[in-house]
This record gives structure tokens, sequence and C-alpha cells, in this order.
């Protein structure tokens, strides 16, 4: 169908195999209270970067902000993709779900689930956990099987935080937006809506729209993009929960997981330790 192979696939295939947790959205329920927009002489309440009173100035900015902010902290993402499209075949749904889990650049958990429903439906369902301890990488298959990589991982900045930020500049550049302040359990907040934008698609948009919830130091703590064509309907929604709280433990897959010698991973043949968590 083409709107899977537009904008969703694009989606699923630049982030499967690097990514991944998944359950159920869980709406938060803290109470939310209107507050003045910030005035420009008021400096410990300016907007964040990119942020006006006027809505969302510089998308790139606010990205630069977003990363920034999650430096150095351990954090929990979760990540949600949706498509429903009907033509004249039927009709199809997609939805790919993760969650990962930060302590740093090279200490993570990654689990992903992603279903697709055919016309006929039929439900097409692939898992995905990875795993990082600081110096090696394992990977989960949905079979069950685990592959893992000795030596020191390459990454030297959180390539999770890289990703949402991506996005952020992907679907945030808008035709109107608008800010307003809310206190959060006592903390300030800027939530921006936007509407009219553009993804990769062949199709007439219709009903594009966006929400972001953002901190002071431009930590965008919720994004939301929904939009639709002549034939689909998409989304795709972020959120930080845990921020410097976020432990990542061992998971238990790994526990029962051999390597290609029959040892338990993380031992060598003669069942000396080699590291690990």
């Amino acid at each position: 169908m083409r709107w899977l192979s537009a904008a969703l696939l694009a989606c699923l295939l630049t982030t499967a195999g690097c990514s991944a947790l998944v359950g159920p959205d869980q709406a938060e329920q803290t109470t939310v209270t209107p507050a003045p927009v910030p005035t420009a002489g008021a400096s410990e309440a300016d907007p964040p970067p990119g942020v006006t009173r006027d809505g969302l100035h510089s998308v790139s900015r606010l990205s630069v902000a977003h990363r920034a902010a999650l430096e150095n902290t351990s954090y929990t993402l979760r990540e949600e993709y949706r498509a429903f499209g009907i033509d004249d075949d039927g009709s199809e749904s997609a939805r790919r779900a993760a969650t990962i889990a930060v302590a740093s650049p090279t200490r993570y958990r990654d689990e992903m689930v992603q279903m697709r429903t055919t016309a006929n439906g039929t439900v097409v369902r692939f898992e995905q956990s990875t795993y990082a301890d600081g110096t090696r990488w394992y990977e989960r298959r949905d079979d069950g099987t685990v592959e893992y990589r000795h030596g020191r991982l390459e990454f030297t900045r959180d390539k999770f935080a890289a990703r949402t930020a991506f996005y952020l500049g992907r679907y945030g550049v808008v035709d109107q937006s608008e800010t307003t302040v809310v206190v959060r359990n006592g903390t300030r907040l800027y939530r921006i809506r936007g509407t009219g934008g553009e993804v990769p698609s062949t199709e007439r948009l219709e009903r594009y729209r966006i929400e972001l919830l953002v901190g002071p130091d431009g930590l965008v703590r919720r994004f939301e993009v929904r939009y639709r064509t002549e034939s689909d309907v998409v989304s795709y929604r972020f959120r930080y929960e845990d921020v410097g709280e976020t432990t990542v433990p061992r998971p238990a897959w790994l526990e029962n997981a051999t390597n290609e010698s029959g040892s338990p991973i993380g031992e060598t043949p003669a069942g000396r330790p080699t590291g690990g968590a």
C-alpha cells in the first residue's frame, strides 16, 4: 500500500534494530495549571531556546537545547509510531512502540515491539531487545537468540537524544503555533501547539498538528505529531520519564543466554568472567 511505503515505513526502517521495549502508552495524570506567558523582562522566566511568546520560532535551536539538556543525565524514553490506511484493497495498520532506559551513552536498554495488521486480518509481530553494559552490546532477536559484541562501544554521545532531536527537526516545522505556559508540580513548562507542516508524501496533507511540552532548559518532555493524507492517518510521539533517576539493570533474558561455545554470556569457556554490567 502507498501509505506504508511512505512516511511510516521510513520511520520504522530508520529506527528498527537500534531501539526498543514497549508497553501501552499511559497518559500522565499530573494536574496542569495555566499560567501567564512570561514577559521579556523576566530572565528567570525566559522561554526555552527557539520558543517565543507567539510559538515555536526556531526548531533547530530547540533541537540543540533538547539534546544538550539530556547530556550527562539518565532518563527513560517512550516512543510510538502508528499508522492506519485505507485504499481499494482494504485497510492496514502498523504500530511500533519502544521503551529505552538510558544511564549513559554506553549503558542502556532498548526494547521494541512492532506489529502490522494486513488487509485480510493477519497480524505480523516482531520483537527486539538491545542491552549495552558499558563495554559490550547485546541483541536479543525475535526468535530468542542473542548476539553480542566484544570491545569498546563506539558511541561518544547519546544516540537516543540525537534521534528525538532529529524528529523534532523533521516534524516540528509548522506554519502556525502558539505558546501557553503551564505549571506542573511546581515546575514552569511551555506547551506549544502548531498546525500545518510537511512530511515525505506524494499525497495532499490534511490536519497536520503538533504538540510539545518543553522545560525551561529546552528539554522536550513530550512531543506528538498527527497528520492525515487522502488515504492515511499517521502519528508519532515520544515522552521522557524519570529524568536523572533511571537505572539500567542487566536484563533477565541475558541470564540464560549462551555464547557460541555454549558458555553463559559474560564468561569464557573456562568460566572466568569477561566483564559485564
